[in-house]
Order: structure tokens, then C-alpha cells, then sequence
């Protein structure tokens, strides 16, 4: 299939229908935009620079991207359970195909207009992190329930 070009907030972009994301659900708050591209920095050899910002870019969407990062930046490591509708919904057959990310979010609305917000400025929803199967290229927004004021899964410091 050949490649794609869409419009987005970074200018116009070409991208490998292969490599698009389909949220079957949408994303909470953009549940108009299942399908979706993920992009990531890359060294001069074309190399993923890991520990860095990725992008999560809406294909039908110009305007709508979501900034995430590995959680291990922010010192957690998930121990989640998935509900069968869960992995099926991710056409989950390993648990090791899971990628696991976090939404980060700008505290001072004035940064977000400034450009880039200072590294400080940024916190990570570590209550909903993003879940991609990385074989099949599905995925969902898990959102981890409160019970009694805490939330409900392990976040292990690393």
C-alpha cells in the first residue's frame, strides 16, 4: 500500500499506512479519532532517541496530538491487569507486544502558548496510560479506576 499524507500541527507529513494505530474506541475526548500515528525523535542514523517526548497524531485530525513519554520517566512501572474485552479488543496474544505510555500534560496554560514548556512545567496522567499492541497495531486508553481515594493498580518505583 502506498504511503500517506497527512496535515498536522507540525506541517505535512508522510506515513506508512502500516504503521497507523487504530483505537477501535477512540481516545476519551477524541472519540472521533480512531486512527492514529505515533511519532518519535530520531538521532542522525535515523535511530529511535529513547527517554524523549513521542507524539501521538490524529490522522483525521490536524489539530488534535497527544504528547507522551515512557513512565519509567517519572519513575513508574505498571503492573496491570487487562479485562478479556481488554486484550481482545488489542488482539493481545503477549503480554511482551504491549507498549506502554503516559499522557503528559502542561500545568501553566501560559507555557503551552510560549512553545516548548520547560521540562518542569510537564506532568504525566499516570492514571490513564496508553496501551499499543505493537503487532497488531491497536490500542486502547486504560483508565484506572479510584476505590476509597486510591487508585487502583502498582505503580513500582523504579
Amino acid at each position: 500500500m502506498a504511503n500517506i499524507k497527512i496535515d498536522t500541527r507540525f506541517g505535512e507529513l508522510t506515513i506508512d499506512p502500516a504503521q497507523v494505530i487504530t483505537f477501535p474506541q477512540g481516545i476519551p475526548g477524541f472519540e472521533d479519532s480512531t486512527k492514529w500515528k505515533l511519532f518519535h525523535e530520531v538521532d542522525e542514523r535515523g535511530e529511535w532517541v529513547s527517554g524523549v517526548v513521542v507524539h501521538l497524531q490524529s490522522v483525521s485530525d490536524r489539530d488534535v496530538s497527544l504528547s507522551l513519554t515512557d513512565p519509567s520517566m517519572f519513575g513508574f512501572s505498571y503492573d496491570l491487569v487487562l479485562t478479556d474485552s481488554e486484550v481482545a479488543e488489542l488482539k493481545l496474544e503477549d503480554p511482551e507486544d504491549v507498549l506502554v505510555l503516559t499522557v503528559l500534560s502542561i500545568r501553566d496554560e501560559a507555557s503551552k502558548k510560549s512553545g516548548m514548556p520547560p521540562l518542569d512545567n510537564m506532568y504525566a496522567n499516570i492514571s490513564a496510560p496508553i496501551l499499543i499492541n505493537t503487532k497488531s497495531q491497536i490500542g486502547i486508553q486504560k483508565i484506572l479506576m479510584k476505590r476509597h481515594g486510591k487508585i487502583s493498580f502498582n505503580a513500582l518505583a523504579d
